[in-house]
């Protein structure tokens, strides 16, 4: 967390503010994450109409290359 950069700070100079600025981000991030997921979770309901069918005009291939390039560019981010 940032209070632990901190203190390793006061120990070695060489860590400079520029990683307590990334962690800061990164909890900003999360805290973003479990708010959303909170405000999200109310908001659930159970469907009214239960025919669980799709629609005759249900286009496969866009939502199949969506989950793809998604995950893609996921993983891009994750490696570099």
């Amino acid at each position: 967390t940032g209070s632990s950069l901190v203190g390793a700070a006061v120990k070695a100079p060489r860590i400079r503010s520029k990683n307590l600025v990334s962690v800061i981000f990164c909890e900003a991030t999360a805290i973003y994450g479990v708010i959303l997921a909170i405000i999200l979770l109310n908001k659930v309901a159970s469907p009214k109409d239960k025919t669980y069918e799709l629609s005759d005009n249900w286009d496969w291939a866009t939502f199949y290359f969506a989950g793809y390039s998604v995950f893609f560019f996921g993983m891009q981010c994750g490696l570099h």
